[in-house]
Parts: structure tokens; sequence; C-alpha cells
């Protein structure tokens, strides 16, 4: 019974450490997606890309408007990957303001989810899931 314990302790142990490799070996990524939903990123760069919904650079309405403050949040809960390919789970918010302090775009908990794929040794989004 002990070494049965011992087995499954070890098990235990691995997939945790693995686990947290996979979250560790996308950290740029979910940067790259925080930085674009707070509008840091020039829209040129995530343009032509499925990151480009995040940006609130890169929505028609707002190109004319300037940005004041932007807030956000991103919770990756989940990370499955090969270090090839694989999907991100996460939920996000995000609210921008103009410079009068009026919020003018945002959205509360979205949950999403990211097909990803290692390109040229960089992690890409390359197709988004979210409920419409």
């Amino acid at each position: 019974m002990m070494r049965l314990v011992s087995r499954c302790l070890c098990r235990y142990n691995f997939g945790r450490d693995f686990r947290l490799l996979m979250f560790i070996d996308t950290n740029s990524l979910v940067k790259e997606v925080k930085e674009a939903l707070l509008g840091k990123t020039p829209s040129e760069i995530t343009q032509d890309r499925p990151i480009a919904k995040y940006n609130i650079r890169n929505h028609f309405l707002y190109k004319n408007t300037i940005i004041g403050q932007t807030t956000a949040s991103l919770h990756r809960y989940l990370t499955i990957h090969n270090f090839q390919k694989g999907y991100i789970w996460a939920i996000y918010s995000n609210q921008a303001y103009d410079i009068n302090g009026k919020p003018f775009s945002g959205s509360y908990r979205i949950n999403t989810k990211w097909k990803i794929h290692k390109i040229n040794g960089k992690w890409e989004i390359v197709e988004i899931f979210e409920a419409p």
C-alpha cells in the first residue's frame, strides 16, 4: 500500500511541475495580450494577427479617440501544449477611458480559449474561441 501511495505522489509532483513549466513557457504570449488589452501595443504590430482582437487601437471606432487611462485583467487558468502547439484558457476584463475620464469601451469577465502554435521559436495565437 505504501509503495502505491508514493508512486501516486511522484506522479502528482511531476504533473504539477509539468503544468508549471507549460505556464512559464507561454508567459511572453500572455504578456503580449495584456499589453494589447491596455492599448500599449501599436496597431501596426498586431494588425493581420488574431491578437488584434484585443488591441483597442485596432478598432475602427476608436482610431481617432485619444485614449486616456486603460485598465485590464487577464487570468490564465489552464495551459495545455506539447511545446509546439496547444491551447490556453483565460478570463479577461478591460476598460478604456477617454482623456475626460469617461469610459468608451470595455468588457467584463470574458472567457476565451486560444489555439496556439510555436512559430519560429515564439508562441503565437492562431485562433480565438469566445462566446458571441
